[in-house]
């Protein structure tokens, strides 16, 4: 058995554990080919935002029922990444660009009579105010990089003065034109 088949080691930085904002592109590497897809935290109907980790590993959920799992299905679809064999030929990398002002506003479960309690705070309106800023972020990417994204929506154009976390938007950018 040579050593590549020993064994694989997984670094997480603690940062993707962390609940929080954040726009994430997952980089799909196989052979000299690469694809890109492009994801945020921040939930629009909870006041919740999950850990970078946590999503990626809804994306690969492997029940036909999840309603997480875009990217294995992007794989399949598109890709037609499907056996085992095919994904021991794959690398995910996971580039993390997680953005302030997450916090939580409860530790009670979210159900919907809690939610409906919470839309009325100042905590929640600063949760959306936020949450918006990340999603317009995740469709202004995604309609710039459509053609090279496995992502199955087109995204939203915005004018780039009007993004928010102007940086953020410049380094996928620049990621993606450059993988």
């Amino acid at each position: 058995m040579g050593k590549s088949n020993l064994y694989n080691t997984l670094e997480i930085p603690g940062s993707f554990l962390v609940p929080g904002f954040c726009i994430y592109v997952l980089e799909i590497i196989k052979e000299k080919y690469k694809w890109f897809y492009i994801g945020m935290t921040g939930d629009p109907h909870y006041p919740s935002a999950r850990a970078a980790f946590h999503r990626i590993s809804g994306h690969l959920e492997l029940s036909k029922r999840s309603t997480q799992n875009q990217l294995r299905i992007a794989l399949k679809e598109k890709l037609g990444i499907v056996s085992d064999d095919d994904l021991r030929k794959i690398t995910i990398k996971m580039h993390h660009y997680p953005i302030e002002g997450f916090t939580r506003i409860t530790d009670k479960q979210l159900d919907n009579e809690t939610v409906q309690q919470l839309k009325l705070t100042p905590a929640y309106k600063e949760y959306k105010k936020i949450q918006q800023q990340v999603l317009a972020l995740e469709n202004a990417l995604i309609f710039e990089l459509k053609d090279k994204l496995l992502n199955k929506t087109e995204g939203v154009a915005l004018r780039t003065s009007l993004v928010a976390y102007p940086e953020i938007y410049k380094s996928i950018i620049e990621l993606v034109n450059n993988g």
